[in-house]
């Protein structure tokens, strides 16, 4: 078992792959922050004064796809190309890529051009599929001991910039505060921050992939790795349950801003401190929690239930209809995702061999993403129909996933 310091050494030279992450999750948290309101209330021009509540929804939802979208088409591409040419390199080219993405979602704002947006946004999401590359990475420096606690650390550094990014992100966007910020203003700061990571990443991040595992693959399979997923093999039920959980969870961070703006007509201001709040047991459990857990229950055990408990809590929030009791209402989901999370990265990862972790864990995070586009696009659908519906039918599917794994782990025992 490596020591403490061994631990600490390891999670230094990880240290430049969770910055990318919590840069690249605080871009997306403004999006959700910042273009709820914008088009739910047809602010910026972005969108018709006259156009129908429906009609907004519908919207929103699919411009919060399409960030996702690209990540579903770019994190196994990225994670295959890793295992040929190593880490460092596609991080820092998939960085370059997301300076230039934001310069343009910044500029499509400051134009009010929607299309412009939507390219930019589908765009980004492709050069930030480098989560795929930051798991592979942290899955080359952990062992079996450390790695469920290595991987909550993916999800500390996303939930941490879900309280920063609304907070930074509401005070930027808000023009009562200086007279010339606006809706592009945050996304003008995240360039500037994005260039500083590039740098900071360039310097201090070294390979990790052991270059004695030589892995032989072409250009065709490294665009076509995904496919993989659907083959008759030992992971493809895991990969299946992965995905309904990805769509539980993302679908519930997809579907509550547009129940609070909808329901509590919460602009960006009040809005932030409720996305910001429910991001806090986030980071609560994967800094210590999820680590001490870890040492009593395996990954299966912790996703079966977490599962469960994510499913019935995100329904409990649409039962009070005062704002008082968001404050405790929307803390018992973020707990248990959080723990859930991580479970499901790591219960796939410890079944696949080391030269595979690349294209295994692209292949996840690409579903991961993948139920973030269809969870984002359906919670527009749906909340055009009653705005409580996406959380309801959400809730549904957390709970079966749940299920499905407890029937799958009890046949494989027997």
């Amino acid at each position: 078992m490596p020591d403490n310091k061994t631990n600490q050494t390891n999670f230094l030279k990880l240290l430049p792959v969770y910055i990318v992450i919590f840069i690249g999750f605080m871009g997306y948290s403004l999006m959700i922050t910042i273009f709820t309101p914008m088009i739910m209330y047809a602010h910026n021009g972005m969108v018709s004064a006259a156009s129908s509540a429906g009609h907004r929804t519908i919207i929103l939802g699919l411009l919060l796809t399409l960030y996702p979208l690209g990540q579903f088409l770019g994190s196994p591409v990225l994670g295959s190309l890793s295992d040929r040419f190593g880490r460092r390199p596609v991080l820092l080219i998939s960085l370059l890529v997301s300076i230039i993405c934001y310069f343009f979602i910044a500029f499509s704002l400051t134009l009010q051009s929607l299309w412009l947006l939507m390219v930019s946004s589908f765009m980004g999401g492709l050069s930030e599929a480098n989560v795929a590359i930051a798991q592979s990475a942290i899955a080359d420096k952990s062992t079996s001991e450390n790695r469920n606690r290595l991987f909550g650390y993916i999800y500390l550094s996303a939930s941490s910039a879900y309280i920063f990014g609304p907070l930074f992100g509401g005070r930027l966007a808000d023009s009562s505060v200086v007279s010339w910020f606006n809706y592009s203003t945050p996304f003008y700061a995240v360039l500037g921050i994005l260039v500083c990571s590039f740098i900071f990443t360039y310097f201090r991040f070294d390979e990790t992939r052991d270059k004695s595992i030589v892995i032989v693959k072409s250009y065709f399979e490294s665009f076509t790795s995904l496919l993989n997923v659907f083959k008759p093999t030992s992971i493809r039920p895991v990969f299946f349950i992965n995905f309904l959980i990805y769509l539980a969870i993302f679908g519930f961070f997809r579907s509550y801003p547009m129940y609070l703006v909808d329901e509590y007509n919460f602009t960006v201001p009040t809005l932030s401190i409720y996305i910001a709040w429910v991001a806090v047991p986030v980071v609560i459990v994967n800094l210590w929690l999820n680590g001490y857990l870890s040492r009593f229950y395996t990954p299966v055990n912790m996703t079966i239930v977490t599962s469960i408990l994510t499913g019935i809590f995100i329904f409990i929030i649409t039962i009070p209809h005062d704002s008082i009791y968001l404050w405790a209402t929307l803390l018992p989901p973020a707990f248990a995702l959080s723990l859930c999370l991580p479970a499901c990265a790591t219960m796939l990862s410890l079944r696949v061999k080391p030269e595979q972790q690349g294209t295994i864990m692209g292949n996840n995070q690409s579903l991961q993403v993948a139920a973030e586009a269809m969870s984002g696009f359906g919670a527009g659908l749906l909340a055009a129909i009653f705005i409580s519906l996406p959380l309801i039918v959400i809730s549904v599917v957390a709970v079966v996933a749940g299920l499905l794994l407890l029937a799958l782990t009890r046949k494989q025992i027997h």
